[in-house]
């Protein structure tokens, strides 16, 4: 039995849904994410960024500079698999345990990695024929991870799945997907940016954006993940029982 009355539902009940599930069961989603921003932060400290030549490693350090980005984005890959495997949980009603959340994330992790690389390489792309067409090809891939995550797929299978679910759906996917993401990246900016100029340093607004991140992220992500149920609920039969949709894959 689902611990969680999924129907179709409008964008205001399903924001609402969001904010409510992430105040019952902070503590869970904040984990995941505070986990993983351990290695995270500690490599963003070693190898901090030049924001006055945001290229000069790749100059000075072209092997390093790749590995770094490399491994920074498989640590974004595996917390976000891994943070969809504990909302899953949650919904169903099940123990959400960290640690497995975690194992189940890593073995996944590098076709997780594959997944996100492709997906970035496609918004580059569409980024450069300006803002809209970005914003477009953004909702067509919000459901990517959740699909990745719950359905087991790979990461093609998690793309088309994405694109499929949210055909005729942009409107949703930027308002529940994008907005949250453009005004998390807003308050961070901001933050560092008053850090800054107080006379912070660098690494000091680095930390605490880790612990932005902490907070917010659970906020960026869940309606996200909430729209992946509600589309897939509207596609698969309005009576569908939530019980029965596959969950995480062992």
């Amino acid at each position: 039995m689902a611990a969680f009355d999924f129907r179709p539902r409008a964008n205001t009940e399903l924001l609402d849904a969001s904010v409510e599930f992430i105040r019952s069961h902070f503590a869970a989603l904040a984990s995941v994410v505070a986990v993983m921003q351990i290695p995270t932060l500690t490599l963003t400290l070693l190898y901090p960024p030049n924001a006055s030549d945001p290229f000069a490693r790749f100059r000075e350090e072209p092997v390093l500079a790749v590995l770094n980005i490399l491994v920074m984005l498989w640590l974004a890959a595996t917390t976000s698999v891994a943070f969809v495997y504990v909302v899953d949980d949650l919904i169903h009603g099940r123990h959400a345990s960290l640690s497995s959340a975690l194992s189940k994330a890593f073995r996944r992790s590098p076709a997780a990695l594959v997944m996100l690389v492709s997906t970035y390489l496609v918004l580059m792309m569409w980024a450069m024929l300006l803002f809209l067409p970005f914003i477009w090809a953004f909702a067509r891939y919000f459901a990517t991870i959740p699909s990745f995550a719950i359905e087991g797929l790979g990461p093609f299978g998690a793309i088309r799945r994405s694109k499929e679910l949210a055909k005729k759906n942009n409107g949703r996917a930027i308002a529940l997907a994008l907005v949250p993401l453009v005004v998390f990246s807003f308050i961070v900016l901001i933050v560092q940016q008053g850090l800054l100029g107080s006379g912070a340093g660098m690494r000091v607004a680095q930390i605490v954006s880790s612990f932005l991140s902490i907070a917010l992220y659970p906020f960026i992500f869940v309606p996200a993940i909430f729209l992946y149920y509600d589309l897939r609920t509207r596609r698969e039969g309005l009576d569908l029982d939530f019980g029965t949709l596959p969950t995480a894959a062992a």
